[in-house]
């Protein structure tokens, strides 16, 4: 049997609805944001640096669901 969202979740009323916890909240099923490692910034950027081929870089991107903002942003 497979529980649903709304089953797994837990009332908030019980500590009236204050809590620090992240997985509680009006915002705990909004997505989290990505943080990247300086070594995984190093290493895409290097990769991006070295593709020559035409689409090469844009295929990069796509396969790490990057923007070329993150490049500039990470030299």
């Amino acid at each position: 049997m497979t529980a649903t969202l709304a089953e797994t979740r837990t009332d908030s009323a019980d500590d009236g609805g204050v809590g620090i916890d992240s997985t509680e909240g009006p915002r705990a099923d909004r997505p989290r944001r990505r943080s990247f490692t300086p070594e995984y910034k190093a290493a895409i950027v290097a990769e991006y640096d070295a593709l020559t081929e035409p689409g090469a870089r844009g295929a990069l991107l796509r396969r790490e669901g990057l923007y070329s903002s993150h490049i500039v942003e990470w030299r």
